[in-house]
C-alpha cells in the first residue's frame, strides 16, 4: 500500500513525544486508534553503540504497528548504522527524522531543530537513511529558526529530491518553541506546492483547532500534546465530540489501571509509580476537585493508595 492510501484511511497520527510515547502509552492509545504512532525519538548514537536504554524504546511488538521511529542525530554516517541495527531487530512501519525539536540538550549535539541552520548535513541525513532502507521516510520539522529565517520550502524541496516519502509540519518555528500562534497558512502553502503528502501538527487539542488544521488541506493531522493528556482524542475527534467530554468517569478510571498495570510490566515492577501518577493528573482535568486529587496522587507512593484514590475519584 502507498504511504498516501494508507494515511487517507488512517488521517489521524500520533505524534512522538520524549518521555510519553513508550510502549505502555502507546498499547493505550491503541484502544482508540488504529493509525500510525511513533515511538519517542531515539538516539542514533546511542543506537549504534547498543546502548540498552535507547534499544528499550524502539522495542516494537508486531501487534502495536504501525508504529514509526523517529531518530534524532547530527552524523549521516551514525544514521546510516542506526538503521541497520533496527531493520536487522524489530517490526516497525516506517522511520522518521526529527529536525524540529528544540530543546536545548538536543540542539547541543547539533541535532533536532540545530539542522535548521545547517541543510547541508539535513540533505546528508535524509540521504543516508534513504539509501540505507526502503521503508516509508518521514521528516518532521518546523517553519525555520525563527520569523526572519522562514525556510519550509527549501526544506520541501529538500525532502522532495531525496525520496522522502511524507513531510510532516509543526506551524511554529524554533524560536515559538510550543508557544504563539501555529502559522496555518505557511502550512496551507506548504501542502499547496508538495508533490508529497504532507501531515500538518501543532496545538490539535478539540474540535476547534482540529477544524483550523483540516482546513489546511493537509493529507493527515499529527496530535502530539492533544494525544497526551486525552489518549482518546483520535476516536473522539473522528466522531465530532470534544476530547474532554468523550470518556465517562468509569472509562478513564479503566484506562488509568490499564496503563498502571502496563507501567509496572514494562518497567519490572520498578519505579513505575512516579511516570503513571502525570497521567492520572492529566486525566483528571475538568473533574470536580481534580487540584485535591492532584494532591493526594503526588503525596503518595503506595500503589494500593493509589488506586483507590482512582477508584474514588472517577466512582
Amino acid at each position: 500500500m502507498k504511504v498516501l492510501d494508507f494515511l487517507k484511511g488512517n488521517p489521524l497520527v500520533g505524534a512522538p513525544l520524549a518521555g510519553i510515547t513508550n510502549h505502555p502509552f502507546r498499547k493505550l492509545v491503541r484502544l482508540f486508534h488504529n493509525g500510525l504512532i511513533f515511538t519517542e525519538m531515539v538516539s542514533v548514537e546511542g543506537v549504534k553503540r547498543g546502548n540498552k536504554q535507547t534499544l528499550k524504546l524502539i522495542d516494537v511488538r508486531s501487534e502495536e504497528n504501525p508504529v514509526g521511529i523517529q531518530l534524532f542525530g547530527g552524523n549521516p554516517e551514525s544514521f546510516s548504522e542506526a538503521v541497520k541495527v533496527i531493520e536487522d531487530n524489530f517490526d516497525f512501519f516506517c522511520f522518521d527524522i526529527n529536525m524540529g525539536c528544540p530543546v536545548k540538550k538536543v540542539l547541543k549535539s547539533k541535532a533536532g531543530a540545530y539542522l535548521l541552520t545547517d541543510l547541508k548535513t539535513a540533505v546528508g541525513i535524509i540521504s543516508a537513511v534513504r539509501k540505507a532502507t526502503r521503508k516509508p521516510l518521514f521528516v518532521k520539522t518546523r517553519l525555520g529558526w525563527d520569523e526572519k529565517n522562514l525556510i519550509y520550502r527549501e526544506i520541501l524541496k529538500i525532502c522532495e529530491g531525496e525520496g522522502v516519502d511524507v513531510l510532516t509540519i509543526h506551524g511554529r518555528t524554533k524560536s515559538q518553541l510550543y508557544s504563539g500562534k501555529v502559522n496555518y497558512d505557511a502550512i496551507a502553502e506548504v501542502k499547496s506546492l508538495s508533490k508529497i503528502p504532507i501531515i500538518g501538527n501543532g496545538d490539535v487539542v478539540d474540535l476547534k483547532m482540529f477544524a483550523l488544521m483540516k482546513n489546511t488541506g493537509v493529507d493527515a493531522i499529527m496530535i502530539g500534546r492533544g494525544m497526551m493528556k486525552s489518549p482518546w482524542i483520535f476516536k473522539a475527534l473522528m466522531d465530532n465530540k470534544e476530547p474532554i467530554n468523550y470518556l465517562k468517569p468509569e472509562e478513564i478510571r479503566y484506562t488509568l489501571l490499564f496503563l498502571l498495570e502496563e507501567e509496572k510490566r514494562f518497567r519490572e515492577g520498578k519505579y513505575f509509580l512516579a511516570p503513571f501518577k502525570k497521567y492520572a493528573v492529566w486525566f483528571s482535568k475538568g473533574f470536580k476537585n481534580s487540584s485535591d486529587f492532584r494532591v493526594k496522587i503526588y503525596s503518595t507512593d503506595d500503589e494500593n493508595k493509589i488506586r483507590e484514590l482512582i477508584d474514588d475519584f472517577y466512582k
